[in-house]
């Protein structure tokens, strides 16, 4: 009985490291924040090689905070160049990070991880990107914000 329940556990945790495998991740990478904060003109920069092949891409962002965040969410824009067709797109992003109750909504415990749907591009082979992160909040200065990620897969 003991070996028939191994078996399962063992083929169950393929099973589901295939169907992580399906996702194919082309690019992560994260910038970290000052401690002094992330100033509104602290813009993260991001370049993205040339992709192997054409497709469409889904783009995350990455956010790592720790408890000096005093707001529920933060707003950031995300502007991008593809290169070498010259295309600019801008999206606003509006991340919750807790709800009302103070139900922390990110991975962690006292450091917290996000990751937020930016949008899905058609890219051909060949084509690079340029990203740029900024946040869009009233405040100047925002403590409480450790790291900005990028995340895309195919």
């Amino acid at each position: 009985m003991r070996n028939k329940t191994l078996i399962f556990a063992l083929a169950i945790a393929g099973f589901l490291m295939m169907a992580a495998c399906n996702r194919s991740v082309v690019y992560t990478h994260y910038e970290h924040v000052s401690n002094d904060g992330w100033e509104r003109n602290d813009t993260m920069h991001f370049y993205i090689p040339p992709m192997k092949q054409a497709g469409t891409y889904h783009q995350q962002i990455m956010l790592r905070t720790n408890n000096q965040l005093p707001f529920l969410g933060i707003s950031v824009i995300v502007e991008q160049d593809i290169y070498p067709m010259q295309r600019k797109l801008r999206k606003r992003i509006d991340c919750k990070l807790v709800e009302k109750n103070g139900h922390v909504l990110g991975k962690g415990i006292s450091c917290y991880q996000y990751t937020f749907d930016v949008d899905n591009v058609q890219l051909n082979e060949g084509d690079s990107l340029h990203m740029y992160v900024m946040h869009y909040m009233k405040q100047e200065n925002m403590q409480g914000i450790s790291d900005v990620g990028i995340l895309i897969s195919q």
